[in-house]
């Protein structure tokens, strides 16, 4: 994952310029449809399962979305996270950074659990706390609170890949 992430809170028959998209909002009726849709148009498609209406946890809830034809995850719950990598699904990390207390347990739980791709929320701060990672066989991408071209042109210095709604983004880094 490098560059620039479509993040989709709706779907939109915009064309989206980033080969990634991470869709954040589905239900279980829709989300198969949604999904190949943005694979019909070549998109690699990641799936915020937290935000799925319908859908549960664990390992039924991560082999459905699969079935949708999803290239994998992304959660806030490790338990997600940690099934997911067990059946060989691909996942991503959510990680809010709201405090200082919150920054350390999940750095703690990132290193103890061998997470290897983590999404830092808010984007602005994700390099201070890649700095804080073992990015050998990490990937680190950051989200949430990127408005300008100048904010992700610095934060791709430091990062991986961003996700980003902002439309504007999404045509002008690639």
């Amino acid at each position: 994952m490098k560059g620039i992430i479509a993040a989709l809170w709706e779907m939109t028959s915009e064309d989206i310029k980033p080969s990634m998209v991470f869709l954040l909002r589905s239900n279980i009726i829709d989300l198969k449809y949604q999904v190949k849709s943005l694979k019909d148009k070549g998109k690699k498609v990641y799936v915020d399962m937290d935000f799925v209406e319908g859908l549960g946890e664990g390992e039924f809830a991560i082999n459905y979305v699969r079935s949708c034809g999803a290239d994998g995850i992304i959660t806030v719950k490790l338990k997600n996270y940690l099934q997911a990598r067990k059946l060989g699904v691909p996942a991503i990390l959510r990680f809010f950074a709201l405090d200082s207390r919150a920054v350390e347990r999940g750095i703690n739980q990132i290193l103890t659990n061998d997470v290897d791709t983590v999404e830092i929320l808010p984007g602005l701060v994700a390099p201070k706390i890649a700095s804080k990672l073992p990015r050998r066989n990490m990937t680190v991408i950051a989200a949430g609170l990127i408005e300008t071209v100048e904010e992700a042109k610095e934060l791709l210095k430091h990062v991986d890949a961003i996700s980003t709604s902002s439309k504007t983004l999404w045509d002008s880094i690639i």
